[in-house]
């Protein structure tokens, strides 16, 4: 086993976070992002359930570690269908939780003169109706020829069950002054958020500055159907949704009072509406098809360092403003997640609440003063359900009313049930034809495929834990790695399978 793991974990490491099938088309190509493979294959089925009421531990997918990576570089995982999503520096690996054979992975970049900064949590989205796996990258172009260093933000859309990538934008962001991961003009990445119904991309951009040099703060706005971006200077982006974006503007300091949201028509640019609420914090929270959300802080005194807090809604049809006031707490720090249906929860320490998205209303809450109930730890949220963690398991609650859901407590260890049998495993007329495979520039070459790409459930660490995203078909979580056959890899990501 230990021989097994090494090698599959150095195979990997070459790849990434993953791996590709052997078999790939010479024939196909890129054809400016768009898939040119025969139609995708049908693939074995598991069960679905919307929204996923109780979950167990399934699969466990590797991260491998590679030497000098960044200590920034940690893996990111989500899931789009019924594909786990592994993320990083390198790329984008999938793993398909019905199909073994169907893994895949996309780099991050094709240029060895160019550096990747930081990638954003992989999201999931839509595409004419296909499942689409969405990541963000801020990069260094270092220069070709004559050509300057330059920053730049790139976005992909790949396919989750065909592993092809249908689309890719790169947009320039920045002039790069000087060498290294400080260098003048090198981007980061601030708030990345997606449409999940059109899969149009929102990147919040943060270019280095100095002393003489002011930093830069943008928003590239992306659309893999017209495969064009657009920038909007000045804003960190919470939400789009057909092809609207509203984000915050202002310096974001204690003692400024310039926060601002603004509106603004993607393709183009525009500000449609400026919305100045004065605050000297205004930072972008959940984002929803219906609402985009903000926290605002403002001080009344600020010598005596009373201030005033509380939640803005934007309805990003209208422009219409809706406030959330919140109760008086020193220092209190709120995460907001949608649950992309109806429902918004945010908590801070020791409180918890829900706002219904139609109305930007806050529905129900409760904290750690309310009575009996431990206010958990929320880890994402889907169609309904909350997904959440106390200290003693992973636990469930209704979006809309707060209400503790009742779901199957997990065992320690999966059973046998839970993990394909023999009989599962698709045959070879179940596995892609070497058309429906991505073709050489938009997957690794052979020498980096570690084949399977799963080393089973002896990474899983016996602990169940609360999904950090969610499909029908399950969710996932990223796990240290644990054991003498975890030494070559970086983290471990986990795959709980829907059942209810």
């Amino acid at each position: 086993m230990v021989a097994t793991t090494a090698v599959a974990a150095a195979l990997i490491l070459v790849a990434g976070c993953g791996g590709s099938d052997d078999k790939k088309s010479d024939s196909g190509s890129d054809n400016g992002g768009q898939s040119t493979t025969s139609a995708t294959p049908s693939a074995p089925t598991v069960p679905s359930f919307d929204p996923p009421k109780a979950l167990s531990v399934a699969a466990a997918f590797p991260s491998a570690d590679y030497p000098g990576r960044s200590a920034l570089d940690e893996a990111q995982v989500g899931i789009a269908g019924q594909v786990a999503l592994i993320g990083g520096f390198a790329g984008l690996s999938g793993h398909d939780v019905a199909n073994p054979n169907n893994q895949w992975m996309i780099p991050s970049k094709t240029a060895d003169t160019t550096t990747v900064n930081k990638a954003a949590p992989p999201m999931a989205a839509k595409i004419d109706g296909k499942d689409v796996a969405v990541v963000a990258y801020a990069e260094t172009d270092k220069g070709n020829g004559t050509q300057k260093p330059r920053g730049l933000a790139v976005v992909q859309w790949i396919d989750v069950m065909s592993g092809k990538k249908i689309a890719e934008v790169s947009t320039p962001v920045s002039t790069v002054q000087g060498e290294g991961d400080g260098a003048i003009g090198s981007p980061g990445l601030a708030n990345t958020v997606v449409d999940p119904e059109t899969g149009q991309v929102a990147v919040g951009v943060i270019a280095a500055g100095s002393v003489t040099v002011k930093r830069i703060d943008l928003t590239v706005f992306a659309d893999p159907k017209t495969q064009k971006s657009t920038i909007i200077p000045g804003m960190d982006p919470a939400a789009v949704h057909n092809g609207v974006v509203a984000g915050a503007k202002g310096t974001q300091s204690d003692n400024s009072t310039d926060g601002t949201i603004l509106v603004v028509d993607g393709a183009s640019g525009k500000v449609t509406k400026q919305l100045p609420l004065k605050q000297a914090v205004l930072q972008p929270l959940a984002d929803t098809a219906k609402h985009a959300y903000f926290y605002g802080m403002r001080y009344i005194d600020y010598g005596q360092g009373t201030k005033a807090e509380a939640i803005f809604a934007v309805d990003l049809s209208t422009g219409a403003l809706v406030q959330v006031a919140l109760p008086d707490k020193d220092n209190a720090s709120y995460d907001c997640i949608a649950d992309q249906a109806t429902s918004v929860v945010c908590s801070s320490s020791g409180e918890i609440f829900g706002i219904d998205d139609t109305t930007a209303k806050r529905s129900w809450g409760f904290s750690t003063q309310s009575g009996s109930r431990i206010v958990p730890d929320v880890t994402t949220a889907y169609h309904g359900v909350i997904y959440a963690k106390s200290e003693a398991q992973p636990v469930m609650l209704d979006a809309k009313t707060g209400e503790d859901l009742p779901s199957a407590a997990p065992s320690s260890s999966p059973s046998s049930s839970d993990t394909p049998s023999s009989g599962d495993t698709p045959s070879s007329g179940d596995t892609p034809s070497t058309g429906d495979t991505p073709s050489e520039s938009d997957s690794p070459s052979d020498s980096s495929s570690p084949g399977n790409g799963d080393l089973g459930l002896s990474l899983y660490n016996g602990k169940q834990e609360s999904p950090v995203a969610v499909s029908p078909y399950g969710g996932v979580y990223r796990q240290l790695p644990t054991g003498y056959d975890s030494t070559d890899l970086e983290s471990v990501c986990v795959f709980v399978k829907a059942t209810a």
